[in-house]
């Protein structure tokens, strides 16, 4: 009996999963069979943000997007971008004025295009990612710097395959 209902209820969430049209993931915009992410350029001040940014954003859209990735050589689809500040803020001070908290500031433009033309394909897009640490944290900075580059990533992929999946810019 306990059998029989439990096959019953993964029948009917299997039902009306598949009824509502809701999905999960990302899409690509139509036409497209392959995707690949260039190095960004670095307009900032900090050195090798861009290098850092490149494998974690590659496995944002390797995990996320449901198109291949492969090389920007061998791409279709290309997604470029610049990275526009890094900063380090100050945070949360005692009543002695002494700063208790830190942080990293991290700012990135995006936009995808068609390999072939340079048609730009999704509009560009902006993300923003500010992490706090605490001042005396022997790895603060450097995991601050790590956690904003994959907040960034992650903002990055959603926004440009998401305005895909709303039909902007579609080829």
């Amino acid at each position: 009996m306990i059998r029989a209902v439990s096959l019953w209820g993964a029948l009917l969430c299997a039902a009306l999963h598949t009824g509502c049209g809701y999905n999960v993931g990302l899409v690509a915009p139509e036409g497209f069979e392959t995707v690949g992410v260039e190095i960004f350029h670095n307009d900032t001040l900090e050195p090798g943000l861009e290098r850092d940014l490149h494998p974690v954003l590659s496995s944002e859209v390797r995990d996320r997007v449901p198109l291949p990735l492969t090389s920007p050589a061998d791409s279709e689809l290309l997604i470029r971008g610049r990275l526009v500040d890094f900063s380090r803020v100050r945070g949360i001070r005692n009543p002695q004025n002494q700063v208790l908290e830190s942080g990293v500031r991290l700012v990135a433009e995006a936009w995808t295009v068609r390999a072939s033309t340079g048609e730009v394909i999704t509009p560009k897009t902006t993300a923003r990612a500010t992490i706090g640490y605490p001042v005396g944290s022997s790895s603060g900075d450097r995991s601050a710097r790590a956690r904003a580059i994959r907040q960034l990533a992650q903002a990055l992929t959603v926004d440009l395959f998401a305005r895909a999946e709303a039909g902007d810019g579609a080829p």
